[in-house]
């Protein structure tokens, strides 16, 4: 950004010195000798601070690996949350509560935890049961307030 700010610092400069040079040069042929070297100096000055340009000064950092891997994980947790939220519905299993961490390495979605809190009418061990049958899932199952 400081580049940007001194190149036009410098062409502001240049414009006003020109215009004060050609107001002060004389008419007829030698003022318009003047009046291209005033040209040929305000071009010069558009061109001269690109001798100092840096394209790091312009990188920018788009992380899209990173939001991509979010949005990846993101939705893994909803699939895994909605399938668990299934079954244990269609198992007459209700008013549980369900959290999966899952992360990704490479291209894998890897499932580190889910964890599943159903309420005391429930068997915590027939829970687990019912998600590794269906689901191929060992889930940490409590009951709610554990």
């Amino acid at each position: 950004m400081d580049y940007i700010k001194s190149w036009t610092f410098c062409i502001c400069i240049t414009l006003i010195v020109s215009v004060i040079f050609s107001i002060l040069s004389p008419k007829g042929t030698m003022g318009k000798f003047y009046k291209v070297i005033i040209s040929a100096f305000i071009f010069i000055s558009f061109l001269y601070p690109l001798t100092d340009f840096n394209a790091s000064d312009f990188k920018i950092d788009f992380e899209f690996d990173s939001e991509y891997e979010n949005v990846v994980e993101n939705t893994a947790k909803t699939e895994i949350k909605n399938s668990v939220d299934y079954v244990l519905e269609d198992n007459e299993i209700y008013n549980s509560t369900v959290t999966v961490d899952v992360a990704q390495i490479g291209d894998e979605i890897v499932i580190n935890s889910v964890k599943v809190s159903v309420i005391d009418e429930y068997s915590v061990d027939e829970v687990k049961d019912i998600l590794f049958k269906n689901l191929g899932i060992v889930a940490d199952v409590k009951r709610i307030g554990e």
